[in-house]
């Protein structure tokens, strides 16, 4: 937008009120950058990028397809956010998951459902068994709280299958 200088209306007065037009100029360029920030600011919290939403939801595959996280990638301190891990392997049989990296150190585990066979902790994490159903599939539904701030990377691992990797944020 071409700013007309000799346009009246943009030169300084003195009456009835001194101006600095010049420095209006300057502030009513700083309200337009603004009022742009604060548009973008909104689109990114409806797209969910400070919680849940579109941009921030995100499902992940092994490399082999046996293991499947979906998950939220931004998160808030204090707030609670589910995770799903869906298993596959031979049917009616016990199967290990372990959750690894900073997941424990930046989550509480507020809720396991359904209940694991089996649980230890690990020297990067937890380690958890869980019974596959007729059509060798186990699902685990975990609520996380987010206790840290910052950006987390996370692994789950199913013994002989490839790692997932999960990269999340938590806001203050």
């Amino acid at each position: 937008m071409s700013e007309d200088t000799d346009h009246p209306d943009l030169k300084s007065r003195n009456h009835p009120v001194r101006e600095d037009m010049a420095y209006q100029l300057k502030v009513w360029r700083f309200e337009r950058v603004g009022w742009y920030v604060l548009v973008l600011i909104l689109v990114m919290a409806l797209g969910g990028v400070f919680s849940r939403g579109l941009l921030s939801s995100r499902e992940v595959r092994s490399d082999d397809g046996k293991v499947r996280v979906e998950y939220e990638m931004f998160h808030r301190n204090g707030s609670t956010n589910s995770m799903k891990i869906t298993l596959t392997e031979r049917p009616n049989s016990p199967v290990e998951l372990e959750l690894a990296g900073q997941l424990l150190e930046g989550f509480s585990i507020e809720t396991l459902q359904p209940e694991p066979l089996r649980s230890r902790s690990s020297s990067q994490g937890m380690k958890l068994w869980m019974q596959t159903d007729a059509d060798g599939q186990a699902t685990l539904y975990i609520t996380l709280r987010g206790d840290a701030v910052g950006l987390l990377r996370s692994k789950i691992i199913s013994a002989g299958t490839s790692s997932v990797r999960l990269v999340q944020f938590i806001f203050p």
